[in-house]
């Protein structure tokens, strides 16, 4: 029997991660289980993990038109002696809360939640399509590690422009306009270049996040499964 590893994903990753990540697994010995993003009641219909060979990975889950996995659900999950993971997006909210539990987390984005320099849930959250679950607008906690990157004038200006967006008007087209409007030429210029669609997937770093923990934790099984045969 192949170790499962059981992703929640949704925005945090674009169609042709989720072609190359089920194309490593399979190449690692693996067997990727992509589910949509994760609601309420999601983790305790999972079925307990018989052993080290099954993990569960959270990377997306819905905030408002669903009721959000819960702590207390976390918690009784973890009870079982199984094992679980975040990373991204919800799964960065709920792994730097529940990692005195024993959930574990990956990433910049889940290190920025649990060192408390961002504590908002609005940090992460975005609007995205609803038949492809493809993100719409910038979800702020990239812009802020965009700008972490970055030197120039007015980059200050530049993080107060974007969280005065709510994130459902962070339109990539909303936010390079109000850019400009507010920024030096030349700073303006440089960000506005990364709101471009074939440059968004380069610095989404909630994406970034996802691919990484996604690798880890199928090396991590395939390790297992090396060491075990």
């Amino acid at each position: 029997m192949s170790p499962v590893l059981t992703v929640y994903a949704g925005s945090s990753l674009i169609r042709e991660d989720f072609d190359r990540l089920a194309a490593r697994a399979a190449a690692s010995g693996v067997e990727l289980r992509f589910r949509p993003p994760i609601v309420r009641g999601d983790l305790l219909r999972t079925p307990p993990a018989a052993d080290w060979q099954e993990r569960v990975l959270i990377l997306d889950g819905h905030f408002g038109q669903d009721m959000a996995v819960s702590v207390a659900e976390v918690r009784a999950y973890l009870d079982r002696g199984a094992y679980l993971a975040g990373a991204s997006s919800m799964g960065a909210l709920r792994a730097a809360e529940c990692y005195p539990l024993g959930m574990v987390s990956h990433g910049w984005v889940a290190q920025q939640y649990r060192s408390g320099r961002i504590d908002a849930d609005s940090d992460v959250a975005l609007l995205m399509a609803p038949s492809t679950s493809e993100a719409l607008t910038i979800p702020l906690v990239n812009v802020r590690w965009l700008l972490l990157q970055l030197s120039g004038e007015g980059l200050e200006t530049a993080l107060e422009i974007a969280a005065g967006l709510h994130y459902r008007n962070r339109l990539p087209q909303i936010l390079a306009a109000r850019l400009e409007e507010g920024l030096p030429p030349k700073t303006a210029s440089m960000l506005t270049g990364y709101l471009e669609p074939q440059a968004i997937p380069g610095w989404d770093r909630k994406r970034l996040d996802g691919v990484e923990a996604v690798e880890s934790e199928i090396r991590a099984l395939s390790a297992g499964l090396a060491g075990a045969s």
